[in-house]
């Protein structure tokens, strides 16, 4: 498989930039693609574009967080709290009416589940992004105690984060594009620097 060199990303970042997707790091080694902006009558095309910007410059895993500080530098990014103050994440996590299970679906598409959990999967990305410790955000995103139940609490801790790791990486462009909201979802109204528009959409 192809895969994108680091001395690419300068150039990969101004591609997706000009479709008119926002891209931007959020937090320490994570960045998001977003479409919330773009008319959804405009979305195919943009899909299109984006997806020969992919099979063009190849996989990027190995590279995310060195894009991430590229976006930085540049200006494009969303500050996180620091991690120390861990109560930003009760902040961040709306109340839900949804239940959450201890395990997170693992199939290839988005369920129902998904959709009714995208503001916890958000959550969970920001704060693996930042290095919050994984019991305070067991306790606050899923309910769970990690004193009391240490084992149920982990498990459930890390199939949810992988769920959302790959919802963000998935080409489900819709869901992608709700996870990435964060500044709805979670009430963190990222902006860029410099009298940039509010950083939404999908995330990587």
């Amino acid at each position: 498989m192809k895969q994108m060199r680091e001395k690419d990303i300068p150039g990969f970042v101004q591609e997706v930039a000009a479709t008119g997707c926002n891209i931007c790091a959020l937090g320490r080694g994570h960045y998001f693609m977003g479409d919330a902006d773009v008319p959804r009558s405009k979305r195919r095309g943009l899909y299109k574009k984006l997806a020969d910007i992919d099979a063009r410059y190849g996989s990027r895993d190995h590279l995310r967080d060195k894009i991430a500080a590229h976006l930085t530098s540049i200006g494009r990014y969303i500050e996180v709290p620091p991690p120390e103050a861990e109560t930003w994440l009760d902040e961040l996590l709306p109340t839900s009416e949804h239940e959450i299970c201890d395990v997170a679906p693992d199939v290839a598409k988005v369920t129902a589940y998904d959709v009714a959990h995208i503001a916890t999967y958000a959550v969970l990305l920001m704060a693996e992004a930042e290095g919050a410790d994984w019991r305070h955000i067991a306790r606050v995103t899923l309910k769970l105690d990690p004193e009391r139940e240490p084992e149920r609490a982990r498990r459930s801790w890390a199939s949810h984060l992988a769920r959302a790791r790959w919802l963000a990486a998935s080409g489900f462009a819709e869901i992608r594009s709700d996870l990435y909201q964060l500044g709805h979802c979670c009430g963190n109204r990222g902006r860029f620097p410099g009298g940039g528009g509010v950083c939404r959409g999908a995330g990587l």
